[in-house]
């Protein structure tokens, strides 16, 4: 594929896109929860997130789930909100890999592209996703929105600039996956190429956001597609 064949880095969103957040539901229910609180929580941390970085403020990604997990549980019946939020975070530290995640990494470092994640969570759970999937070796940069740098949460150009200067990259030779259309939209109008990984094929991308150069069904099927 010409316009993507100068691409060197690879980077990698983590949470969803690595990391299969569908074990949180259980985790709550098991604590006293509704599992339907799982998406409404995930949800809201990404906005609010989101509404730091517009007023130009920042906060760990941490710091926001488990405020708008317990701004949640203040409305709800439940019998022991701090078991729950401690289940939650538990969980969302903890989240597994992908079962592509893997193979498809090693497949992506195998044909001598460079990897490193770039995630509006921190560095650490990163690492731990990693070294569970076996695959923490063929990374070399785990970068988050939380290194002072970045200054913001992606979708902010200066996250993506961070990422880009960290690993000495031109935008163009840089390609973003994500499972986040926002994050995708984000990555192109940074100059940067993308990827959307849309596992499900349920849904369309959404027109009003800039297409992504790639959709790849699996991190798999994208190494795959950027083979050289």
């Amino acid at each position: 594929m010409p316009a993507l064949a100068d691409v060197d880095l690879v980077l990698l969103d983590v949470n969803e896109t690595l990391s299969d957040t569908a074990p949180l539901a259980d985790a709550l229910a098991d604590a006293g929860a509704p599992r339907s609180l799982a998406a409404t929580w995930f949800s809201g941390v990404l906005r609010d997130g989101f509404a730091l970085t517009v007023a130009g403020a920042a906060a760990p990604f941490a710091r926001v789930a488990e405020g708008g997990l317990r701004s949640l549980l203040a409305g709800l019946e439940v019998d022991d909100a701090d078991a729950v939020v401690e289940a939650g975070m538990s969980a969302l530290r903890s989240s597994p890999p992908h079962p592509d995640v893997a193979p498809g990494l090693r497949a992506l470092a195998a044909s001598g592209l460079r990897l490193a994640t770039l995630s509006n969570g921190g560095p650490q759970v990163a690492d731990d996703l990693l070294r569970r999937a076996g695959v923490r070796d063929v990374v070399e940069r785990l970068l988050s929105v939380e290194d002072g740098p970045a200054g913001a949460w992606k979708p902010a150009a200066s996250a993506y600039r961070h990422a880009l200067g960290s690993c000495d990259v031109a935008p163009g030779r840089a390609l973003l996956v994500a499972v986040h259309p926002w994050d995708v939209d984000g990555a192109a109008r940074a100059g940067l190429r993308t990827a959307w990984l849309d596992r499900a094929r349920t849904r369309a991308f959404p027109t009003h956001l800039t297409p992504a150069d790639l959709v790849a069904s699996s991190l798999v099927d994208l190494a795959t597609q950027l083979r050289r």
